[in-house]
C-alpha cells in the first residue's frame, strides 16, 4: 500500500460545520475530524460546549478551531470565513446545520411573522454560508456542500409545520443550488434524519422516544453519529458523482404507512 492511500479521505481539507457545539453538529465536526479534516465549530451562544467538542476532536489527534457567529448574520458569516481562509484556506466542505428556535402549535393558528420568521432563519443562513464560501469553492472547482434537513419535511406532524415549511424549502433550495452549481466542480446533497436522540430530544417522553424504536425495521435509536457517518461519506470522494441526492436516515421508518 503506498503512502498516499495510507492517508485519511478529508486529508488536507477545511470543513466548515455550522451549529456544531450539540448534537449532529458535534458528532459530524468529530467525525470529519477522524477522517483527515480540519475542522471549524461554530457556534451562535454556548462557548463552553464548542470548546469541549474541540478538545474532543484535539484528543483525538484531529485539528481544528472553534468560532462564534450567528449565520443569519452576513456580516458575522463573512468574517468567519475570511479569518478561516487567513488560518487555513477556503472552505472545502460546508454542512449547513444549525438548529432555530420556532414556534410550536397548529400551522393555520400561527402568526405570519412566526412562519416567516422560521423559514427566514433557515433559508438566510444558508444563503449566508453559500455566498461566503462560495469563491473560495469555485476557484478550486470543487467543493461539498451539505444540507441537514429532517424527515418532517416530507412526513409533517401536527404543531410542527413552521420547521417542516422551513425545512422544505431549505431542501428547494440545496436542489436548485445542485443544479447551478454542478458544472463548477460543487456537489450538493441533503442528509435526512428522522427523529434522533440528542440532548434536545431527551425532553420528550420515554414512552414516546420508544414507540418511535419500535416503528422503525431496524427497531433502533438513530444517534448523532448515525447521521455524522452519511455525512462524512458525502464529504469524501467516494461521494464524487452524488449531488442533488437526499440521503434518508430513518432505520427504515419511512416504509412505514
Amino acid at each position: 500500500m503506498t503512502e498516499q492511500a495510507r492517508l485519511p479521505p478529508l486529508q488536507g481539507r477545511v470543513a466548515l460545520i455550522t451549529g456544531a457545539s450539540r448534537g449532529i453538529g458535534a458528532a459530524a465536526a468529530k467525525r470529519l475530524a477522524q477522517s483527515g479534516a480540519t475542522v471549524v465549530i461554530n457556534y451562535h451562544q454556548n462557548q463552553a460546549a464548542a470548546e469541549k467538542v474541540l478538545q474532543q476532536v484535539e484528543a483525538d489527534g484531529g485539528r481544528g478551531l472553534i468560532f462564534q457567529a450567528d449565520v443569519t448574520r452576513k456580516d458575522q458569516v463573512e468574517a468567519m470565513v475570511a479569518a478561516i481562509q487567513a488560518r487555513f484556506t477556503a472552505v472545502d466542505v460546508l454542512v449547513n446545520n444549525a438548529y432555530f428556535p420556532f414556534q410550536v402549535g397548529q400551522l393555520h393558528e400561527l402568526s405570519w411573522e412566526s412562519l416567516h420568521q422560521a423559514v427566514e432563519h433557515e433559508l438566510c443562513a444558508f444563503h449566508n454560508c453559500v455566498r461566503a464560501c462560495l469563491s473560495g469553492m469555485v476557484a478550486k472547482k470543487a467543493g461539498k456542500i451539505i444540507v441537514i434537513s429532517t424527515r418532517l419535511a416530507q412526513q409533517p406532524l401536527p404543531r410542527m409545520g413552521a420547521y417542516a415549511a422551513a425545512k422544505s424549502a431549505l431542501e428547494s433550495m440545496a436542489n436548485t443550488l445542485a443544479i447551478e452549481l454542478g458544472p463548477l466542480g460543487i456537489a450538493v446533497n441533503v442528509v435526512t434524519p428522522a427523529f434522533t436522540l440528542t440532548d434536545a430530544s431527551l425532553i420528550m417522553p420515554e414512552t414516546y422516544r420508544e414507540r418511535v424504536r419500535e416503528t422503525r425495521p431496524l427497531k433502533k435509536h438513530l444517534y448523532p453519529e448515525d447521521v455524522a457517518g452519511a455525512i462524512a461519506f458525502l464529504a469524501g470522494d467516494e461521494a464524487g458523482m452524488l449531488t442533488g441526492s437526499h440521503i434518508l436516515i430513518t432505520g427504515g421508518s419511512h416504509l412505514q404507512l
